[in-house]
């Protein structure tokens, strides 16, 4: 006992009970579980220090929870809440339309209608869900059937087309090579051979270290993709890479592994940021972050997210400490090169452009050149995308240096296990496309679906729609804020949302689990476009389903998917009658959309004033503070700014000439900048109007002091003037005055003398 009571355990005794636990019982009893130990408090921190906010969950998502405490959601209604508010009204109206039709009835019947209202109103939310299985067999014998004849004889002509060519093309690649080697001109590229594949080769034979392996195994890895093996020996050698491979491939693993692997192979000697990663949008920075987080686990690599809509000063925080992984979006990164003092690209080893297509397209041009100047010369630069292209502009732009090229696919390459679908809309029948997206989406596409929608008016009112079907709908476009975005695609990967109306900015990068459907409310501009969005859907060896709508003017970009089909394209017939009984539904559904678009303008217009009664209170709280602070700074002036903006919106040979002969004063910054440039402002107003002071009148009839009524009756009387008395008096012409000395006055001597033949005629009095 004394040694038990020292702490030292002995043997187990025979009249000492003993508990045993299954493996397979489920059972909370927490003394079975064994405690964790007990990290070693650090000591850099005071006592009382805590961490304000997570970057990033460790699971695939942005952690939302700490976020939300910080900007509050507001306390209007939100649009599900106004769309279920507004069925529940209806469904009241309808009962009680019942309840009154039946009024000399008696009192039994009454209760019985009682009942009834309590009973529909639950059976009326699964009336949707019932549907749906009576319908389903209809819409399998639809799918089958292929009634655009000219659809299926393009397929099947272009296939064969399409095979012929592939051949050619294959022999004419080495030649193609050649060519753009022997080119003198002064950008010139040429592209290092690949290395041949071997497709048996596993992630233990690609040099990694232990705790990379372990996180592969822990990510259920099992075999790597092939851009997976084609990439990693290459950026292990450190070579710039120009890679492009289908979506669903796995190609952020595919840069972050041997990115990883140098880090753990070459440690920091001072916090530096060594690793830049440039992504196009907020969602899939949010993304790549959370994937490099899964694979760095095990080490001791940090990583920091620099994207925006998300707290600067935060960000600014951790970048301040030197991470050694960055993944940023253009704009915020030059952000923080501009405005904080301690962070800088001077030190970067490698550079990433994931999705680099559309990060070397027009929009971001200037934003990359200023990036590409402030990172380091020496570095290694890797470029990845689904639909890449090697034209030599555009790469020359990132500065390659004898790239090594990997496009495992083709650009316009879909996925294997892909089935493309196309409906058919007439001419006339434009009007249909919303009836025949509510008809998939309640009748036969119920979960997992994305539907991409051409702007986002259209993706808000989709939703209204939607919603008042009684459809589990959620929107992702640019309108909304950062939370809201955030929101709408955790609630989509936890399966609380069934459909996501989205625009292009959910189309590219974006790797959610289990989508079965994408459905193209219209077709995308470019096959680049339509090859991003089907890709959301069979990622990863799994099946999936795309379905097209397809109006007249886009037949020519059917005709070129159907060129580069792998398998072939079917069409989908919805019944015209099933289209009608949807579009019904809408007309009679449009007042409470309007209704629904009041609402949220009014409750816009109440957030926006009280936002500007938040700052006008804090502008008087800290005056001071906020007029001393320094402004952040931007790479582009206004100007700049204004004459990019006219570039992409006019194109390059219609950029409207900018008025140089205008001052342009800068902005004051410091208070006392301000009152120097409020000073200049008046002295130049006095300035104007001592000059329009100096200057004559204007020659005016009238008197300036007369009021205008008697200048409006004089001008009257002016023009009234048409007696011969009065035309003789005020016409002073030469040719008038002799006709008034020799001409007779009166009308009885005119007559005498043109009796005697002495008049003569006007002729004469006619000016040589």
């Amino acid at each position: 006992m004394a040694l038990s009571a020292l702490g030292f355990v002995g043997t187990i005794g025979d009249d000492d009970e003993i508990h045993i636990v299954s493996e397979e019982s489920d059972s909370d009893d927490e003394a079975v579980k064994p405690k964790k130990k007990r990290q070693k408090k650090n000591t850099e921190f005071a006592s009382g220090f805590e961490f304000t906010e997570k970057t990033v969950d460790d699971g695939a998502l942005w952690n939302i929870d700490m976020y939300l405490r910080k900007k509050k959601l507001s306390s209007f209604s939100t649009l599900d809440e106004k769309i279920a508010r507004l069925r529940k009204e209806k469904k009241k109206e309808k009962l009680t339309e019942k309840t009154y039709s039946k009024k000399d009835n008696n009192k039994v019947q009454l209760e019985e209608n009682k009942e009834e209202m309590e009973k529909n109103e639950e059976s009326e939310e699964k009336e949707d869900g019932e549907e749906n299985e009576d319908e389903d067999s209809d819409t399998e014998s639809d799918l089958e059937s292929l009634s655009d004849d000219e659809l299926i004889a393009d397929t099947l002509l272009l296939k064969k087309q399409h095979e012929k060519t592939l051949e050619r093309e294959k022999k004419k690649r080495k030649g193609k090579d050649k060519v753009k080697s022997m080119n003198s001109d002064s950008n010139q590229l040429t592209f290092q051979d690949a290395p041949p594949l071997d497709e048996n080769t596993s992630f233990q034979d690609m040099n990694l270290s232990r705790p990379l392996l372990k996180a592969i195994n822990a990510m259920n890895f099992v075999h790597p993709t092939p851009i997976q093996v084609a990439t990693i020996p290459v950026a292990l050698l450190g070579k710039d890479i120009c890679a492009c491979a289908a979506t669903g491939t796995g190609k952020t693993a595919a840069f972050m592994l041997p990115v990883l692997e140098r880090l753990l192979y070459k440690p920091k000697q001072a916090a530096v940021t060594r690793v830049l990663v440039l992504v196009p949008t907020r969602e899939l920075g949010i993304q790549v972050h959370s994937v490099t987080r899964q694979l760095a686990q095990f080490t001791e690599i940090d990583s920091c997210l620099a994207v925006g809509g998300l707290d600067v000063k935060l960000q600014e925080a951790v970048l301040r400490q030197g991470p050694d992984i960055v993944i940023a979006t253009p704009g915020r990164l030059i952000d923080h090169l501009h405005n904080a003092p301690s962070f800088s690209l001077s030190n970067i080893e490698i550079l990433i452009l994931d999705e680099a297509d559309r990060m070397l397209d027009e929009y971001f041009e200037e934003q990359m050149k200023e990036i590409i100047r402030m990172c380091s010369i020496t570095r290694q630069t890797m470029l990845f995308s689904a639909t890449m292209t090697d034209e030599v502009k555009d790469l020359v732009a990132v500065s390659l240096k004898n790239p090594v090229r990997l496009f495992i696919n083709e650009n316009t390459d879909v996925a294997y296990n892909l089935r493309q679908e196309f409906i058919r809309i007439r001419e006339n029948r434009e009007g249909d496309r919303e009836a025949i997206a509510a008809a998939l989406c309640s009748r036969t596409f119920h979960d997992h679906v994305i539907v991409f929608v051409q702007t986002k008016k259209q993706c808000h009112r989709l939703h209204i729609i939607l919603g008042m079907l009684g459809l589990n709908v959620g929107e992702l476009h640019g309108n909304l804020s950062q939370t809201q975005r955030l929101e709408t695609l955790r609630r989509f990967k936890e399966s609380n949302i069934d459909i996501m109306l989205a625009t292009d900015l959910a189309a590219r990068g974006l790797d959610i689990e289990g989508i079965k459907t994408i459905i193209n409310f219209t077709m995308p501009n470019t096959v680049k476009h339509y090859v991003h969005r089907v890709g959301r859907t069979a990622r990863a060896g799994k099946s999936g389903r795309s379905v097209s709508l397809c109006g007249e003017k886009e037949r020519k970009m059917l005709k070129e998917i159907v060129k580069r089909a792998r398998n072939p394209v079917k069409s989908r017939v919805v019944p015209p009658d099933i289209v009608a009984k949807y579009r019904d539904k809408i007309e009679k559904m449009e007042t409470d959309i309007e209704k629904i678009i009041k609402l949220e303008e009014e409750e816009k217009e109440l957030r926006i004033s009280e936002l500007q009664v938040n700052k006008a209170k804090a502008i008087i709280e800290h005056h001071d503070e906020i007029y001393s602070r320094p402004k952040r700074s931007w790479f582009q002036s206004h100007m700049e700014r204004m004459a990019e903006k006219e570039k992409l919106t006019l194109g390059k040979t219609n950029v409207k000439p900018s008025n140089k002969s205008k001052k342009q004063h800068k902005k004051p910054e410091t208070p006392e900048e301000r009152v120097q440039f409020e000073v200049m402002k008046a002295q130049e107003y006095a300035i104007r109007e001592a000059k329009r002071a100096g200057k004559a009148k204007r020659m005016t009839v009238f008197d300036d002091n007369m009021p205008d009524t008697t200048a409006k009756v004089s001008k009257k009387k002016v023009k009234s003037v048409h007696t011969s008395f009065e035309k003789e008096l005020t016409n002073t012409s030469r040719r008038a005055v002799k006709g008034f000395r020799h001409r007779p006055s009166s009308y009885e001597e005119r007559k005498k003398k043109s009796k005697g033949g002495k008049f003569k005629s006007k002729k004469k009095f006619k000016r040589r």
